[in-house]
């Protein structure tokens, strides 16, 4: 009855360290992805791109055509290239010259383009896609 007793504790006790031993390497592996997320997570926090449309003027040219200035913001914490911008008016890429190439945080810049169809009191919607796919709406009527 002694070595019994004896024998079942030990095979217990060896089966008890096997266990122990697979759990704490799946909960070393699990804390080494959690750790990578939160290092993965602060830094999208760090470099975060964003951006406001400031104002938007359409003024009218013609009867038929308007020139439309955008300024916007950088609101983020990384720097944007005004020429990877998209400006989609009523749907359509539409061109413009930025008045700077790179856009650092907390700077303005101003988008231009000249002889967009629609006349005095129309009314037109405006999308603005940054490089990177962050993307604002706005809507304006042509004065």
């Amino acid at each position: 009855m002694g070595f019994s007793t004896t024998a079942a504790f030990a095979v217990l006790f060896i089966a008890g360290l096997i266990a122990l031993s697979i759990l704490s390497s799946v909960v070393v592996t699990e804390v080494r992805q959690l750790n990578d997320l939160i290092k993965l997570k602060n830094r999208q926090e760090i470099d975060r791109s964003d951006f406001e449309i400031v104002n938007i003027t359409a003024l009218n040219t013609t009867n038929t055509t308007y020139n439309l200035t955008v300024i916007i913001k950088n609101t983020g914490s990384t720097t944007f290239n005004c020429t990877k911008f998209t400006l989609l008016v009523d749907g359509n890429i539409t061109r413009f010259v930025p008045n700077v190439t790179l856009l650092y945080p907390l700077q303005y810049a101003q988008f231009y383009n000249s002889s967009l169809p629609g006349g005095v009191g129309t009314t037109h919607r405006l999308k603005l896609v940054s490089g990177d796919g962050v993307e604002r709406y706005a809507s304006f009527v042509v004065r």
